[in-house]
């Protein structure tokens, strides 16, 4: 007896994959419902989501139904998460007859923006309107990502190599210099060398700690990104003048670019606003759309509420409180501009934070050079 794990959209494709691919005869096949926990989790790629995404519109516009456009693509999708997402995607619109109900379930690939699109356009007769919608705005999304990781991967990168370089300094190359140091007779050293080598020391006589040491500014990030401490940070990130006008350009990307997406389907405008608070990648301006929310809820307008909320810019406002006619149009022209506003303000605090940077980086390294040298200085100069 052995398992065996098939690929199959349906079972009756299981069953001949069994009959002809594994010389197998069915006596019962017996379905084991996904738990929602599995679904919940699912994920796949950005690219991979785009590709399929540009594939089902092009089957829906042909005249495709929708469940056979999902079965082709589970078909022609590799193993593993993506062709088990689409595969349950057939299985439920099967049942439900809905492809806003099926996609509900995979929360990880499809955000509740995305769905709303969906069912709006579905319900309209329109699907294919809708999964164009969807694609425009996972790509558009996908963007905003993008400049987002760009904007801390320089960072990252000249920490660690830095951390890496010191870390090599202390174990290898210092050790060997004190010892060099204590071979030719030199017991007096200057301040500098002192703290260096004594460093170096404690490194080696200690590595469980320096290795707590090393890893602590990283671990001190990841705790401060936790839900929990997430919107204190969020709001010191938003004093450092740079840093601030970078971040409010992502997330003034992100709510337009949903509501754009969203108000173009015909969602209401309370439930646009509420998934452009969910989106909004900031506590500050997701709590400033949350307060704009409840006023129009109190019978508000929308150019009020921005406006009261006192976190967005004052040409937001006024773009919102001149177009309340057509704010599908007025947040089309917000999205256009913070996207690529978006990419500039985040070049603009790369090229302030990278000399700081490497000025630290070398200013480090220069006094472990000093360390090493001064005291060879100091000795040339006691033999002369």
């Amino acid at each position: 007896m052995r398992s065996l794990t098939l690929d199959a959209v349906d079972l009756a494709s299981l069953s001949e994959q069994i009959g002809t691919q594994r010389k197998g005869y069915v006596v019962d096949i017996r379905r084991v419902a996904a738990g929602k926990g599995s679904l919940a989790r699912t994920t796949i790629s950005g690219p991979m989501l785009l590709a399929a995404l540009d594939s089902l519109e092009l089957m829906l516009v042909s005249g495709v139904r929708i469940n056979t456009a999902l079965r082709t693509l589970a078909d022609c999708a590799p193993a593993g998460s993506a062709r088990s997402l689409w595969t349950e995607a057939v299985r439920r619109i099967e049942e439900t007859g809905s492809f806003g109900s099926a996609i509900r379930h995979f929360p990880r690939v499809f955000n509740p923006s995305m769905v709303g699109v969906v069912t709006a356009h579905e319900e309209a007769g329109r699907l294919a309107d809708g999964v164009r919608h969807v694609r425009d705005y996972v790509a558009q999304m996908q963007d905003i990502r993008r400049e987002s990781m760009r904007g801390m991967a320089y960072p990252a990168l000249v920490c660690t190599t830095g951390l890496a370089a010191c870390t090599v300094l202390c174990v290898f190359t210092l050790p060997r210099f004190s010892k060099m140091l204590r071979d030719i007779g030199v017991t007096r050293m200057n301040h500098l060398t002192g703290f260096f080598f004594g460093l170096s020391d404690f490194v080696i006589a200690h590595p469980v700690l320096a290795a707590l040491g090393l890893i602590s500014p990283f671990a001190a990030g990841w705790v401060a990104f936790r839900p929990r401490f997430r919107p204190r940070m969020d709001r010191v990130l938003l004093r450092v003048p740079v840093i601030r006008r970078a971040l409010e350009a992502l997330s003034m990307a992100r709510i337009c670019v949903t509501y754009r997406a969203l108000s173009e389907s015909g969602i209401r405008v309370v439930e646009a606003l509420e998934a452009c608070s969910a989106v909004a990648g900031n506590d500050v301006y997701a709590c400033g759309i949350g307060r704009v929310v409840a006023m129009v809820r109190e019978n508000e307008t929308v150019g009020s509420g921005f406006e009261r909320a006192g976190v967005f810019a004052p040409e937001v406002v006024l773009a919102v409180k001149s177009g309340e006619g057509s704010l599908a149009q007025v947040f089309g022209r917000l999205a256009d501009y913070y996207s690529s506003e978006a990419r500039h303000r985040v070049a603009v605090a790369l090229r302030l934070i990278e000399p700081i940077m490497l000025l630290v980086v070398l200013a480090w390294v220069f006094g472990i050079a000093l360390a090493v040298v001064l005291p060879v200085v100091e000795v040339v100069n006691e033999i002369h």
